[in-house]
């Protein structure tokens, strides 16, 4: 096979040209591709240097637990809002489920989206009781931080009692998953829990 520009100066060559009339390279000297490439060394050629990190995904246990802290942090914050502005003596305290349930679900459904939602948005896919946990909620296929969105859907059941059906279908549907995913709303969200190192 016959070059048609010299490898050294870029020289346009004569047919069958023996060294570079430009700068004269030998072009007899030169190395051919083979026609047939091992497996292994292209490969090897194209592994990156780096390995990626091995993942861990989130036990359920550990989970729980976060979800347990994230409900005293939210039961804590609407406690002392609710010392500071709503009086005592007001028929409906909004922040009681016991008293007035009938009429906080809405707020309280609202206000546990919110935390969730907002936290991971803005804190690497984190709520305070992961970060206890050192876990985090990330994108299923990048394993980096979800987008908005879907980490809204992932959420939009937490703060509500659908989260036990949530729970419920997740568990019956993932039985099973290596990616540990405990609620339904995590295949639709396509995000996964995983340990922080």
């Amino acid at each position: 096979m016959s070059l048609k520009f010299c490898p050294k100066c870029g020289n346009k060559l004569e047919t069958d040209a023996s060294f570079c009339d430009a700068c004269g390279a030998d072009l007899k000297i030169r190395t051919e591709i083979p026609s047939e490439v091992s497996p292994a060394l292209t490969q090897t050629a194209q592994e990156p240097k780096l390995k990626p990190k091995r993942v861990i995904y989130a036990y359920s246990l550990k989970r729980i637990i976060a979800q347990i802290l994230d409900s005293i942090f939210i039961i804590l914050i609407g406690s002392a809002f609710s010392w500071l502005l709503i009086n005592p003596w007001f028929p409906i305290n909004f922040f009681d489920p016991f008293r007035a349930w009938w009429f906080t679900f809405p707020f309280d459904w609202f206000a546990g989206f919110l935390y969730h939602w907002l936290m991971e948005a803005n804190n690497n896919g984190q709520t305070l009781g992961k970060m206890v946990l050192s876990i985090r909620t990330v994108d299923e296929k990048t394993l980096g931080q979800a987008n908005s969105r879907n980490l809204a859907i992932n959420n939009i059941f937490k703060g509500s009692p659908l989260l036990l059906l949530d729970i419920l279908i997740g568990m019956a549907k993932n039985s099973g998953d290596p990616k540990k995913r405990l609620r339904i709303m995590q295949n639709v969200s396509e995000t996964v829990v995983i340990f922080v190192k």
